[in-house]
């Protein structure tokens, strides 16, 4: 049995991992590919999603550009990137899958009412997700569960209250979380249990092919990137892949039901998930991952890339 899912990111080199574990998982069944501005600008982020794609070799899967900025604030700018290797610089000399004509928020509403899908993994902001559970009400009792990278309990990646992922799109992450929608939310403070680590780039490496040597080119990326600092973990963490992981595998993580609310008038704390394991402000909304079988994730992301690189 596997799980059908649509992947809504911003690609980026972790979202491009994500990707690629998606296309080769066999727990999965990914239906469509939705991307949005984030990490990079959005007709960016929509290329390096068909680049991913392309290496895949799962060419009748759609990769849909979305939102070009937040909803109602201005587009954030990644503030560290490697622009010399992987997604972050232009990449003309890749191959990559034509985009399709729909708009990413379209294809999500479409696929979901359909039935082709019915769980959502969310990797980068939440702009596309708000936009399609805005225009199309009946979504909401559709979708079975969204799993989302996104927040944190303590403090942030971009500021000191903020995750990047929500502070890109409050007012979005604020619709979302607040839709009804059972969600298993991935937030950062877990994510240093399941870091990159010299085994697994070499592990991946030894894949061989194409795949094997652009995910590893896109980990050894990610850790020219990674900024150690008072708080920072050992390794750079591997981020979104786990998001796509725990869809296939909820086992890989302990969860612990929780209010999720996000902050839109604080001058300090804007973006900020309030993530309160008491429900004090109301009843539990989310799954929060607090604890993640780092060995198991990095068996399981080798296990989805293996099995693509045999078959791309």
């Amino acid at each position: 049995m596997t799980t059908p899912i649509i992947l809504d990111c911003d690609p980026g080199n972790d979202d491009a991992l994500g990707i690629l574990v998606a296309a080769g998982h066999a727990g999965l069944d990914l239906k469509a590919v939705t991307t949005g501005a984030g990490h990079l600008s959005g007709d960016r982020t929509a290329r390096n999603g068909a680049i991913a794609m392309a290496i895949a070799g799962r060419r009748g899967i759609p990769v849909a550009a979305g939102a070009m900025g937040p909803l109602v604030r201005e587009r954030l700018i990644a503030g560290v990137l490697d622009q010399s290797s992987a997604l972050d610089p232009e990449r003309p000399d890749l191959p990559s899958v034509d985009l399709d004509r729909r708009n990413a928020a379209d294809l999500i509403c479409e696929t979901v009412l359909s039935g082709a899908a019915s769980t959502i993994v969310t990797t980068g902001p939440l702009t596309n997700l708000a936009m399609a559970l805005r225009r199309e009400p009946r979504l909401a009792g559709r979708i079975v569960r969204i799993v989302s990278l996104a927040g944190s309990w303590g403090l942030g990646n971009k500021t000191a209250a903020a995750e990047w992922n929500v502070l890109c799109d409050p007012e979005a992450a604020a619709i979302v979380f607040g839709a009804g929608i059972p969600l298993t939310l991935v937030p950062i403070d877990v994510g240093p249990q399941a870091g990159i680590t010299d085994g697994l780039i070499a592990d991946t490496e030894a894949l061989g092919g194409t795949v094997g040597s652009f995910a590893a080119e896109l980990l050894r990326s990610l850790v020219i990137t990674f900024r150690p600092g008072i708080f920072s973990p050992a390794h750079m963490p591997l981020n979104d892949p786990i998001a796509v992981l725990l869809a296939a595998d909820p086992a890989l993580a302990r969860t612990a039901p929780a209010r999720v609310d996000v902050e839109l008038a604080g001058k300090h704390t804007y973006g900020c998930t309030v993530i309160d394991f008491a429900s004090r402000f109301g009843p539990a909304n989310a799954d929060i991952v607090v604890e993640l079988d780092g060995d198991g994730i990095h068996h399981a992301f080798v296990a989805a890339l293996g099995r693509l690189a045999t078959t791309a």
